[in-house]
């Protein structure tokens, strides 16, 4: 299969290269996905998961995206609750090789059912900055139905991202997660010289 590569840790990002990699083998649990769509986030190159695998061994080379949605091609034995040809939507774990390529294997359980309605190049930019949004909201910020919630910075990261599109998957998903929730959310944004905030939300 075509898989995009890093070979080497210290190289920069136009070092990767597209080449033939091995078909993914799957374990106990894993599901092979063929992939449709996926992300890839220049920084985890230097990260030390992205360079061992799970016991900790160095590992060369590697196939870099975490985030990915596209088709389930193989259940391997013992794996439950997905099905050949199921549209699905996922993270992969660090420790192993990633979705920048035809075929990724993946935890089924870090996999969940991708809707027929849902565009899989807009999915596979939601499975990370969504668990982030999530894991803010409501674990560390337990936040419940009926509260009110702020998100800075709701329209976009003009700021702190000038490169950016105004309106990133980050910010849709902590507005879209607290209003899902049944919770008042106050967007504050701003651009410019200008300084808006707009209400939004659902009632209890």
């Amino acid at each position: 299969m075509r898989a995009v590569r890093a070979h080497d840790r210290d190289a920069p990002v136009d070092d990767l290269v597209v080449e033939e990699a091995p078909y993914p083998y799957a374990g106990e649990g894993d599901v092979v996905v063929k992939v449709r769509a996926a992300c890839f986030t220049p920084g985890e190159l230097t990260w030390p998961g992205s360079w061992v695998d799970r016991a900790g061994r160095p590992r060369s080379p590697v196939v870099p995206g975490h985030e990915v949605s596209g088709e389930v091609a193989e259940v391997a034995v013992g794996t439950t609750g997905l099905s050949v040809g199921q549209r699905v939507i996922g993270l992969t774990d660090w420790n192993r090789d990633g979705t920048l390529a035809e075929y990724v294997a993946v935890e089924a359980r870090n996999l969940t059912p991708l809707p027929a309605d849902v565009d899989p190049v807009r999915a596979a930019a939601l499975p990370m900055p969504g668990l982030t949004a999530w894991q803010g909201l409501f674990t560390h910020g337990r936040l419940e139905t009926g509260q009110s919630v702020l998100v800075h910075g709701a329209g976009g990261g003009w700021e702190w991202q000038p490169r950016s599109s105004p309106v990133t998957p980050e910010r849709v998903s902590w507005v879209r997660a607290a209003r899902g929730a049944g919770t008042w959310c106050w967007n504050w944004a701003r651009r410019s010289s200008s300084t808006w905030n707009n209400r939004r939300g659902r009632k209890p």
